[in-house]
């Protein structure tokens, strides 16, 4: 049927619109909402794909759409971000962090399309370019929340800065690195309590902050911790309820150039 094609590139194209939104806020000067963009963003992105799983609509047309949208989402919208609210005092540091944030992403993509068959449903080689952009957008929406001192909690400089910038450009490596990592969104528990959280960042600023804070935490432990612990990788392949051979209808088979 035409609208199992139909809903999950619909929530694709809601995705790319978050992440234009995104880009909008952050030059308009609304860190916060930039923020929280990106991270809306991921969320329908994360949940186009199980949409087409789960109704048997995988396309090899919203396989290719889904990457223009995580480009621009999670390489460009975190760049300019960063640049608008810190990296323009930066000088040539700033702008080669800049840069580099969409290059990494894009570098990682390619590849991602060239050698990956099934479009990362068994997992990923190189850190996924969704942490970093969360990891980004979160510490943002932390600093600028209002609830935390402003002198002490800022990514202008000092040592929390120097920790945010140092990590994030840590994990830019990453992605083009060839660690393994899991796919913890195949399995529902970690799925929509990842779309919970994303969720709970639009609620009352306390709970928000809590919500921002435990996603940079399982941000970290993800992107560190989580390649080197095969029993977290298995866990998470036993938590898909989707049978491996089930997830996708007609995976697209690209050859290594």
């Amino acid at each position: 049927m035409m609208w199992r094609k139909i809903i999950p590139n619909l929530l694709t194209l809601g995705a790319l619109a978050c992440a234009m939104m995104s880009l909008i806020k952050a030059l308009e000067g609304e860190f916060v909402a930039s923020a929280q963009f990106i991270m809306l963003c991921l969320a329908l992105d994360g949940l186009d794909g199980n949409v087409a799983r789960w109704c048997r609509g995988s396309t090899k047309f919203g396989a290719e759409l889904d990457t223009f949208v995580d480009v621009i989402g999670y390489g460009v919208a975190p760049a300019i971000l960063a640049y608008t609210l810190v990296m323009k005092d930066h000088g040539l540091w700033g702008l080669a962090f800049v840069c580099f944030t969409p290059m990494s992403g894009a570098l990682r993509l390619a590849r991602f399309r060239v050698v990956d068959p099934f479009r990362g449903q068994q997992g990923y080689l190189g850190l996924p370019i969704t942490v970093n952009a969360g990891w980004v957008a979160m510490f943002v929406f932390i600093t600028q929340s209002g609830l935390l001192r402003e002198d002490i909690f800022t990514l202008q400089g000092g040592p929390l800065a120097a920790l945010v910038w140092t990590i994030s450009t840590v994990m830019l490596v990453l992605q083009v690195s060839t660690l393994k990592y899991a796919k913890p969104t195949k399995a529902p528990l970690f799925f929509f309590a990842g779309i919970a959280m994303v969720l709970m960042l639009f609620l009352q600023a306390e709970v928000a902050l809590v919500s921002a804070l435990a996603m940079c935490a399982y941000g970290v432990f993800y992107a560190f911790v989580s390649p080197f612990l095969p029993r977290h990788a298995a866990l998470v392949e036993k938590a898909a309820v989707v049978p491996e051979t089930e997830e996708e209808e007609d995976p697209v088979r690209f050859r290594p150039s």
